[in-house]
């Protein structure tokens, strides 16, 4: 794992997710913010607002990539805990910004279903920029408490230079709780909201489309967030518990962030093949000429933004 790390091929790969995160997500906050009927849509904010995080864990996998290939080009292979800590803070941010967003979206998504009418009140401006402000806020606030306790001098060296191998101890634990709490409170939901979907569907009409498209696209969110988000967490956990050299977790935090710039990275191809309005959109902000109205989606009790 070492020798894959401080390859410049692990470094390209680390600068290819940045490009495609940080471009792909730009045009899509573009795309939403610049155009006013699908920015009245809260399931479309929501989506901005995911693409935001996505477009801070892009520039994170830049930063891990570019400081790489530094540290080679210079032969530093014991690094100081601080600067360890400064660069991975894009990475903790995109992460606390991307999981509240998950779970602000599940939400969303739970009451569009269960609650259809109560849905379309509280779609407003304001609701959506509290939202915005609370997930944002507690994300400032988790990244900005990994730095308590950890010394800013030269004397803490670290053999890894991943988020893992220089926090304290309680924030590693924080960590822990913070992941597991908003996985199972995702999952939860989103379980709920196939089934509230299920039953408010006709017994005597078959799957339609809508269903097939709903299943399909809710089964690809969850796998992915499974592979990219899980497993490594869970990965954490066992080490946690099972006794393991300590740089064995700290390839084991590097691993998190990688995935999670993966993820910033093909969320863009996910939620594109799932807003066919927006990919139409983005085709024609990208080839050039007029652009027609975009038809946002309004709140049903079928949602079409899951």
């Amino acid at each position: 794992m070492s020798d894959i790390d401080k390859h410049v091929a692990f470094s390209v790969f680390r600068l290819l997710l940045f490009a495609v995160a940080v471009v792909g997500n730009a045009l899509f906050l573009f795309i939403i913010l610049k155009n006013r009927k699908l920015r009245n849509t809260s399931a479309n904010l929501l989506l901005a607002q995911l693409c935001l995080a996505n477009f801070v864990l892009g520039i994170s996998a830049g930063t891990r990539g570019i400081s790489t290939i530094i540290f080679q080009s210079y032969n530093i292979t014991i690094f100081c805990r601080w600067l360890c800590l400064v660069l991975g803070s894009p990475t903790v941010l995109g992460i606390h910004l991307s999981q509240t967003t998950m779970v602000a979206i599940a939400l969303d998504r739970f009451v569009c279903v269960r609650f259809p009418v109560a849905y379309r009140r509280m779609e407003t401006g304001p609701v959506a920029l509290l939202r915005f402000l609370i997930c944002l806020g507690y994300s400032i606030v988790g990244t900005g408490v990994s730095y308590l306790g950890v010394p800013f001098n030269g004397e803490h060296k670290v053999r890894v230079c991943s988020t893992g191998a220089v926090i304290t101890a309680w924030y590693s634990n924080y960590w822990f709780f913070f992941a597991s709490v908003f996985t199972i409170f995702i999952y939860v939901a989103y379980i709920a909201i196939y089934v509230l979907f299920r039953r408010q569907t006709p017994a005597s009409c078959d799957i339609s489309s809508t269903q097939r498209t709903l299943f399909v696209t809710m089964t690809a969110i969850l796998v992915s967030y499974f592979v990219l988000w899980c497993i490594p967490n869970l990965l954490s956990a066992v080490f946690k518990l099972v006794a393991v050299p300590s740089i064995v977790k700290d390839y084991v935090s590097m691993l998190t962030g990688v995935c999670s710039s993966i993820t910033a990275a093909t969320n863009i191809f996910i939620y594109g093949w799932k807003h066919p309005e927006i990919r139409k959109y983005a085709k024609r902000v990208l080839v050039g000429g007029q652009s027609t109205v975009v038809t946002p989606v309004t709140a049903v009790s079928k949602p079409s933004h899951i």
